[in-house]
C-alpha cells in the first residue's frame, strides 16, 4: 500500500535552551554487517533487497520498517517483531505498534496497553512502561514525550484534529530531565552548526552554543553535505555556512541534500532531484520522494506506486511486482 505523503520535510522540533547535557553518553550503535538492505514489496509481501535490487530476505511478511541500530520492525500476522540482517526473527511479534531502535530503545504499544507508548530494549524487554501518547527517538540518551491534555482529548472526540499533547523530555531510565540546549544535539562533525529557534525565526549555533547565523528564516533545518535546507516567504532554498543563499528559495518541498543531490518538488512537473548548482539532473517526474539517495539508491513514488531508482533515474527494482 502506498504511503500517503506528509509534510514531513518540515517539521522540526522546537529546543528551549535551559540546562547542558553534555555528561550524557548515548550506548554504542549497532551497524549492520555487509551492505545495505532496502525495504521491497513483492506480491503484497515485504522483504528486503540489496543496492542492486538482489533480494535478501525473502518478502515474507505483511509490512517492514527500514533497519536501524541493526534491527528493523516486521508485521506478522497483525504483530510487530524485529528481525536482523540475516532475516532471524531477534524479537518475536507481539506488539501493536512499534517505532525504530535508536540508541537501543524504541517505542512500542502492545495489547495490555493499546492507547499508551513505552520504550523496548533489544531483547524485547520493557525498560520504560507505556505510559505516553507521543514518544520520539533517543538522541544522546534523552526522548521528547507528550501526553494528551484535557483540551486534546475533549477535542479529538468530535473531530478528526489528532491529540494535543504536553511535552517533555526522558532519560533512558525513563526519569524526567530539564529540556536540552540546542548543542545537545550536535554530532561531533567538524565545524557543525545547529539550528535553533528564537522569537518565531530560526538560526545557527554551533556546537559551543555561540551564535553563527542570526535567526531570519521562517524554517531551517540541519546542515547536510555543507548545505542546509531554510524556508523564506514559505518557499525552500539552500544556504551555506555562512548564512547566505547558495540556492535561492523557490521550491515549495525540498529534501536535504545527500550523496550530492536533494530532492524537490518542481512544481507541476512533479518531484525530481537537483544537485548543488541547484540544476535538476534527474527530470521532474515523482509523485513523492522519501528522503534522498542512500549507497546510490533513492526510494520515490511514481504512478501511485513505490519504487527504487539510481542516480541515472534508472529503475532498480519497482515495488508492487
Amino acid at each position: 500500500m502506498m504511503r500517503i505523503p506528509i509534510l514531513a520535510t518540515i517539521v522540526l522540533m522546537i529546543f528551549i535552551p535551559s540546562a547542558s547535557f553534555s555528561q550524557l553518553v548515548p550506548p554504542e550503535q549497532v551497524e549492520p554487517v555487509g551492505p545495505p538492505l532496502f525495504v521491497v514489496t513483492v506480491n503484497g509481501k515485504a522483504g528486503f533487497m540489496d543496492p542492486e535490487g538482489k533480494i535478501v530476505i525473502k518478502p515474507a511478511f505483511e509490512q517492514a520498517l527500514p533497519f536501524h541500530d541493526g534491527l528493523a520492525a516486521v508485521l506478522q500476522q497483525g504483530q510487530w517483531g524485529f528481525i536482523d540482517t540475516t532475516g532471524r526473527m531477534v524479537i518475536e511479534p507481539q506488539f501493536i505498534s512499534v517505532g525504530s531502535f535508536s540508541e537501543g530503545l524504541a517505542k512500542f504499544q502492545d495489547k495490555r496497553h493499546t492507547d499508551k507508548l513505552g520504550y523496548i530494549d533489544k531483547t524485547g524487554q520493557v525498560v520504560i512502561q507505556p505510559q505516553f501518547d507521543a514518544a520520539e527517538e533517543f538522541r544522546n540518551g534523552i526522548a521528547r514525550v507528550g501526553v494528551a491534555t484535557y483540551k486534546g482529548i475533549l477535542l479529538s472526540l468530535i473531530a478528526d484534529v489528532g491529540v494535543e499533547c504536553s511535552y517533555k523530555f526522558i532519560d533512558r531510565a525513563g526519569n524526567r530531565v530539564p529540556e536540552p540546549l540546542p548543542e545537545h544535539y550536535a554530532t561531533g562533525e567538524q565545524d557543525e552548526l545547529i539550528p535553533f529557534r528564537k522569537q518565531g525565526l530560526y538560526g545557527y549555533v554551533n556546537a559551543e552554543g555561540q551564535v553563527v547565523i542570526e535567526p531570519q528564516f521562517e524554517y531551517a533545518a540541519a546542515f547536510s553535505e555543507g548545505l542546509a535546507r531554510a524556508y523564506k516567504n514559505r518557499l525552500s532554498g539552500y544556504i551555506d555556512k555562512r548564512g547566505e543563499w547558495a540556492i535561492p528559495p523557490r521550491f515549495e518541498y525540498a529534501n536535504d541534500f545527500s550523496e550530492g543531490l536533494a530532492g524537490v518538488n518542481l512544481g507541476e512537473e512533479g518531484w525530481g532531484f537537483i544537485d548543488r548548482s541547484g540544476q535538476p539532473v534527474i527530470p521532474g517526474r515523482y509523485g513523492w520522494i522519501y528522503g534522498g539517495f542512500r549507497h546510490g539508491v533513492a526510494e520515490v513514488a511514481f504512478d501511485r506506486k513505490q519504487g527504487y531508482i539510481n542516480k541515472k533515474g534508472e529503475w532498480i527494482r519497482p515495488l508492487g511486482e
